[in-house]
């Protein structure tokens, strides 16, 4: 029961955050994006209640990293009309179709190896500590958020009050991903470990993040696929 009211009053929170900007600015390309993760998100957890809760998953580490993984490129491609990897990269209303699949495809091959280290980080905290759907919902999307949007935040600590704004994209990432495989995790977590495993994820994931995004726009650059 204090779970549920913990993900009701996240979920007030939740829409709050989404609609103040979709009040401010009506159907702008940033709110469509939003919509279509939110409407991404509620889909997949209708699914997993009505399928996925049902499924034997044989090798939950490979199970979980690759259905983040495929969750995350539809994220990817959901920001192309709004705000991709590099703005270069944008796709708009006079963007060819073929220049519109070059862009993505740029986006997603430069972006899959960083999420594929996130998700490793992820699952290795998850491996190793014992989280319940409502710690590992609000503490992994937290530290995502963070990772993600670490210089805009320490800019703009006002705007950490709407942060479920930007955590919803991680959500829609691994958490039915994580209800899929917690049963047949076999945590190693000790009694000593809780300050750990609330502390570990706003650390580590924001600095990985901040590698892997260095990486990918360095080696992106390198490559003429976005410009210096």
């Amino acid at each position: 029961m204090k779970q549920k009211k913990l993900f009701i009053i996240l979920g007030v929170w939740t829409l709050f955050s989404l609609s103040i900007p979709l009040l401010r600015d009506g159907l702008s390309r940033d709110s469509i994006t939003r919509l279509l993760i939110l409407a991404y998100f509620l889909l997949s957890l209708l699914w997993f209640y009505k399928k996925g809760q049902f499924l034997q998953i044989k090798n939950p580490k490979k199970s979980f990293i690759l259905w983040c993984t495929i969750n995350a490129m539809v994220m990817e491609i959901c920001y192309m009309i709004s705000r991709p990897l590099d703005m270069s990269l944008l796709i708009t209303s006079n963007t060819s179709f073929l220049q519109g699949l070059q862009n993505t495809a740029v986006d997603l091959i430069l972006t899959l190896p960083a999420y594929l280290l996130i998700f490793y980080v992820i699952w290795r905290l998850i491996k190793r500590y014992n989280y319940s759907p409502f710690a590992f919902f609000f503490l992994m999307g937290l530290g995502q958020a963070l990772g993600d949007g670490n210089i805009f935040f320490l800019a703009n600590p006002v705007l950490l009050a709407f942060i479920p704004y930007v955590m919803l994209n991680y959500w829609a990432m691994n958490f039915v991903p994580f209800l899929l495989v917690r049963n047949n995790l076999g945590n190693t977590s000790q009694q000593d470990s809780k300050w750990k495993k609330i502390i570990l994820p706003i650390v580590l994931l924001p600095i990985t993040y901040f590698v892997a995004g260095a990486t990918i726009l360095t080696l992106g650059k390198m490559l003429g696929w976005i410009p210096n």
